[in-house]
């Protein structure tokens, strides 16, 4: 993927709208920008002693603190991720990789349990260049990671549970993604970079006839490469980043109305709006501008010079 897709889209979660538990963020190292959005971790709230409470470092910021059993809504986004389930106290981890997914659904965190989760969230497209199989095979699933990854990561698993704090977890992650993105023999693909262009400046409302007509290929062609790089067709990806873009715009102006808010996400009208809102976030448009109303957010609000890919 190129880098520059980033400040076209910026997927949102609500990561962090619960008090009992701190979520993180922070970027990659430039050499993996193209491929990776973010590095992140969340776990209870009181057991955060590690020096991250104290602020912001750089690109990585607090976006909560505090504690209680959590159920925390997971939005589709087009991402895929690395997850590293762990536990510092009873020095147990859990690796898989979480494929494309299309619907919500709730992660709930048990009271008192001590489980963090780090995370790599892949930006769509960006975790086919490691593992270099077709992407639809892992959608809607979550999968061990020994199972399908290229390599070994169990030691990096292990080496990321013993680190000290966020930053040092992120460090060890970002040094072996890019020693194996060295490796890798995965070709470009100026294709997708294009597919992926005309869909985010158009936050989704290009037809998959139009897509496959602007590049010259079949849509079957144009489903193939979809499927090999980011998991699900590309009807199905632009309506996950039309959805995202909603979400943008109730977020940035709570106040919308939703009769402009539907024309300007080309929907026929607002019940449209509002039928396809509920099929991605579970609920309504207004309970999504209360719900981001809680959030203090990091990554998809950064300001970033907007940027046009030459194609």
């Amino acid at each position: 993927m190129d880098p520059l897709l980033h400040s076209l889209f910026r997927p949102l979660q609500v990561n962090g709208s619960d008090l009992s538990t701190y979520y993180i963020e922070q970027k990659p190292s430039a050499a993996l920008e193209a491929h990776v959005a973010c590095y992140w971790e969340s776990g209870p709230a009181n057991r955060v002693v590690e020096g991250n409470l104290a602020a912001s470092y750089g690109d990585t910021a607090l976006l909560s603190l505090p504690q209680e059993e959590t159920m925390e809504r997971v939005l589709p986004d087009g991402c895929t991720d690395i997850l590293l389930e762990y536990d510092p106290v009873n020095k147990r981890q859990q690796l898989s990789y979480c494929g494309t997914f299309t619907q919500p659904f709730v992660s709930a965190r048990q009271a008192g349990s001590e489980t963090r989760i780090f995370a790599v969230r892949f930006f769509p497209g960006g975790a086919h260049y490691f593992h270099g199989m077709p992407t639809h095979l892992f959608t809607g699933g979550n999968y061990r990671l020994e199972d399908l990854w290229p390599e070994s990561i169990t030691i990096i698993g292990e080496r990321i549970m013993e680190a000290q704090n966020f930053n040092e977890r992120v460090r060890i992650m970002d040094e072996y993604l890019n020693q194996l993105l060295l490796r890798q023999r995965t070709n470009d693909c100026d294709l997708m970079k294009n597919l992926l262009h005309r869909i985010f400046m158009s936050c989704g409302s290009m037809g998959v006839k139009e897509l496959a007509e602007r590049e010259a290929i079949s849509e079957r062609q144009l489903n193939r490469k979809f499927g090999q790089w980011i998991g699900i067709s590309p009807k199905k990806f632009s309506e996950v980043v039309r959805f995202q873009s909603v979400l943008h715009s109730i977020q940035s102006d709570g106040g919308l109305d939703w009769t402009e808010l539907a024309l300007k996400h080309s929907f026929f009208d607002q019940a449209h709006l509002i039928r396809d809102f509920r099929r991605f976030y579970g609920d309504s448009p207004l309970t999504a501008a209360k719900d981001l109303r809680k959030l203090s957010d990091f990554y998809n609000t950064r300001p970033e010079a907007s940027a046009i890919l030459k194609i």
